[in-house]
């Protein structure tokens, strides 16, 4: 009899400490949320407006290049860089999440030089200048996050930076000719591309793997830029990119 009121008694004692720890918990992020103000997070703040810049310049500079590939015949390249400006896209609305909270301003994108006119040569500079800022500014703005005790972010900028590095490699592949036989697919939600068989889950963001959205490769044409988009509706901007009017 003792043992069995002994073990109510443990039970109960660990059903309240559950309870007082949770409800702990929760007065804890309720504070850390109120405390999520641009004023107090300070660079973290500005990491999160330069890191939008940046994907809006890379999504827009993976079109022109789709544009490129596609004008240069390279159809099948230009469905992959297609799939990489995905990838950008799929970056700025995980940095949504944090945007509402601050408020933050809108952000123009990042300047970038004219792509090289040779295909190949401008997936050279592109894949140099991703995997720079992946292994440099990058990291730097997650040990801000992680040091400012915002882990949330921190974990995004490493997702960022481990697609960013997958997507380099891509484009140094495409840049050598040297494609995939097998299918490839992306990830919905961090914009990871993986060739063969899909994976059971993202090995980036764990989403599971039967998500996964197949990149769908046109067969080969002699297409140029007015083919896919009027020359009379595009024009260069200021930082050599081609703009919708």
């Amino acid at each position: 009899m003792d043992t069995v009121v002994l073990l109510v008694v443990v039970v109960i004692a660990f059903v309240a400490a559950e309870l007082l720890g949770m409800r702990a918990y929760r007065r804890y992020r309720a504070r850390k949320e109120a405390a999520f103000t641009r004023e107090n997070v300070g660079a973290v703040y500005d990491d999160l407006q330069q890191v939008r810049a940046r994907c809006l310049a890379e999504k827009r500079c993976f079109g022109l290049l789709a544009d490129a590939a596609r004008a240069a015949g390279r159809s099948e390249d230009a469905c992959v860089v297609d799939a990489l400006a995905e990838g950008e896209r799929a970056h700025l609305a995980a940095l949504e999440e944090f945007r509402e909270p601050l408020h933050a301003e809108k952000v123009d994108a990042e300047a970038r030089p004219p792509l090289s006119a040779d295909v190949n040569d401008a997936l050279r500079e592109v894949a140099e200048r991703i995997d720079t800022w992946s292994t440099g500014a990058c990291c730097d703005a997650a040990a801000r996050a992680r040091v400012h005790g915002y882990r949330d972010i921190a974990k995004l900028y490493r997702r960022l930076q481990e697609v960013e590095q997958n997507a380099a490699c891509i484009c140094l592949d495409l840049a050598e000719g040297a494609r995939p036989d097998e299918q490839l697919s992306r990830c919905p939600s961090c914009g990871l591309i993986v060739a063969g068989r899909r994976p059971a889950f993202c090995t980036t963001c764990t989403k599971p793997g039967f998500e996964f959205e197949e990149v769908l490769v046109e067969q080969h044409t002699e297409a140029t830029f007015s083919d896919h988009r009027p020359a009379s509706h595009r024009e260069i901007d200021t930082q050599g990119f081609f703009v919708d009017l």
